[in-house]
C-alpha cells in the first residue's frame, strides 16, 4: 500500500535583520525557551558550524524525545533537517526552513514547509496538525527572541 506525503507550512514575518533572525534560528539551545518542559542538547555537533550540516539536535519533555538530523546549512539563509526519530507515527519526515529579506529594511520572513508520511491511515490530517502547531509556536518563538534582540542593538 503507497502512503501519501503530507504537507505543512507556516510564514513569520520578523522585525529584525536576517542576519539576526539566522542566529537565532539555528542556535539549537535556544528552542527549549519556547516548548514548555523541554530541554534541547546537541547530541553530534555539525562541520565546520556547531550547529550545521550533520549536528543531531535532540529534543527532551519528560520521557518522550525527538532527534533531528540537520541536512542542509546555508547561512544566512536556509536551514533543512530531517528527522531521525519522533514520538509520533510517521516517516520520511523533513523541514525546510527559509529565511527571505523584508521589504522593509531591518526585516525578514520565515518560511517553514514541512513533509511527512503517517504511517496509520488517515491519520495524516490529525498529525499535520499537532506538528504544524509545534512549528507555529517555534517559530513565534524565534520571531520574538529576533526582534527583542535586534532593539536591544
Amino acid at each position: 500500500m503507497s502512503r501519501v506525503m503530507r504537507t505543512f507550512s507556516s510564514s513569520t514575518p520578523i522585525a529584525a535583520p536576517q542576519a539576526v533572525a539566522w542566529e537565532v534560528m539555528t542556535d539549537h539551545e535556544l528552542y527549549a525557551r519556547w516548548v514548555p518542559r523541554c530541554r534541547v542538547e546537541l547530541e553530534t555537533e555539525g562541520s565546520p558550524d556547531r550547529n550545521g550540516v550533520g549536528a543531531v539536535r535532540v529534543f527532551r519533555t519528560g520521557p518522550v524525545s525527538t532527534s533531528e538530523e540537520i541536512t542542509a546549512f546555508d547561512p544566512p539563509h536556509r536551514m533543512a533537517y530531517r528527522i531521525l526519530s519522533i514520538p509520533l507515527p510517521v516517516r520520511n519526515c523533513r523541514s525546510e526552513m527559509l529565511l527571505v529579506e523584508g521589504e522593509q529594511a531591518g526585516s525578514c520572513t520565515l518560511h517553514w514547509d514541512s513533509w511527512f508520511e503517517p504511517v496509520i491511515p488517515f491519520t495524516g490530517g490529525i498529525i499535520g496538525k499537532v506538528m504544524a502547531s509545534a512549528v507555529e509556536k517555534m517559530a513565534a518563538g524565534i520571531a520574538t527572541e529576533a526582534q527583542g534582540r535586534a532593539q536591544s542593538v
